[in-house]
């Protein structure tokens, strides 16, 4: 019998970076969900009249890095977060410029680095749960995986 490799993601962190020369990164608070970019390639379609058995024939194609989803107790004044900081997310959705983010697994397994924007700020005020944030990130360029 073996036994499982598989981790918790209990202690994953999703971080911003300042912007700075020297950039600092700050851990956004109490995220409770997290999918990390889903990454994706074009196929470009190079099928002609002399393909194999008229079978399609494909070559690869341009990457995406595709988009980081989240998910966080929303603290409407904790400065990761906030309406009114100048570095949050908040700050960041409003500002058109791409930004550095991490995704740091548990027991720093893997850190996954990538520059992108904000696409969702999407606070929410349930009646019966707390109020969460929903926002997305889309990737610009290359994810780095350390």
């Amino acid at each position: 019998m073996t036994t499982s490799s598989a981790i918790w993601a209990y202690g994953s962190l999703m971080q911003i970076g300042d912007g700075a020369v020297s950039e600092a990164f700050s851990t956004v608070a109490e995220i409770i969900e997290l999918t990390p970019p889903a990454m994706s390639r074009d196929d470009i379609d190079v099928s002609n009249n002399s393909s194999d058995n008229g079978y399609r024939e494909f070559i690869p194609g341009w990457r995406d890095g595709g988009e980081v989803a989240c998910k966080a107790n929303w603290l409407p004044t904790n400065s990761t977060q906030s309406y009114t900081g100048t570095s949050g997310l908040h700050a960041q959705f409003n500002d058109n410029v791409r930004h550095n983010y991490k995704i740091i697994l548990p027991s720093t397994l893997i850190t996954i680095s990538f520059s992108g924007f904000l696409t969702a700020f999407e606070p929410d005020l349930p009646l019966e749960e707390q109020a969460q944030l929903s926002f997305t990130i889309k990737i610009s360029g290359k994810p780095t995986v350390a």
